[in-house]
């Protein structure tokens, strides 16, 4: 991997609570850093920075994985940061409308932005590194959340298969497994529940970039628990 001036990295989901803290992480390094964005509201509230670049596009549709790409000109990091959370009802009560829209949000825009991004990667000297935000929940299974777990069980597929498949070509892949993260989202979700216990958007920020450093270069197919 290269040093972080001369890297170009993209956040998909960087609007979002834990988006927002992974593109600043990158940013504090150095990076030019690119984010795309579906929601107004969220992208006229991201702080602006002479290195980040702005894309209106939905990665759930090659179309829009493709323009992000051709704004970003080349990628050595991915960071598959677009996600979404449904839950509290058993599998015979989930509406297959829920087990769509989470495979949408969870895992395509993963595969598309991936599918995007591979080819500038395994060309490039250095290689690269994707990271896909996973959650615990695909691993425990817990009641009443079959849909989301079984997406995230996916992006948990999905990560070792890339890892796989292009380890000859430098490009590492890796996934972070997240508890619950401590987001105002969640907070309103869950007002009774015990904050501290909750994993801050920063701490995962720090593990994300440690996972797209040289100090992780031989790291790949890796779930790292946060």
């Amino acid at each position: 991997m290269v040093d972080g001036s001369q890297r170009t990295v993209i956040v998909s989901g960087g609007t979002g609570a834990l988006g927002r803290a992974v593109a600043a992480a990158f940013l504090e390094q150095g990076n030019q850093v690119v984010v795309p964005w579906i929601i107004a509201a969220e992208a006229a509230a991201m702080p602006r920075h002479e290195r980040l670049t702005l894309v209106e596009a939905d990665v759930a549709e090659p179309a829009g994985a493709d323009s992000v790409m051709a704004v970003a000109r080349g990628v050595s990091v991915l960071i598959n940061g677009v996600g979404g959370f449904a839950g509290g009802s058993p599998v015979p009560e989930t509406t297959l409308d829920v087990w769509d829209r989470l495979y949408r949000m969870n895992v395509r825009t993963a595969v598309c932005m991936s599918r995007a991004a591979l080819p500038s990667m395994r060309v490039a000297a250095g290689g690269g590194s994707i990271v896909n935000i996973a959650s615990r929940a695909a691993i425990d299974c817990p009641a009443g959340l079959a849909a989301y777990s079984a997406s995230k069980a996916a992006v948990v597929a999905l990560t070792r298969t890339l890892a796989a498949e292009n380890q000859d070509a430098r490009v590492r892949v890796n996934a972070v497994v997240p508890t619950t993260i401590d987001t105002p989202a969640n907070r309103a979700g869950m007002p009774d529940a015990d904050f501290s216990r909750w994993t801050p958007p920063t701490e995962i920020a720090r593990v994300i970039v440690w996972l797209c450093s040289d100090e992780s270069a031989t790291v790949s197919g890796g779930l790292i628990p946060v």
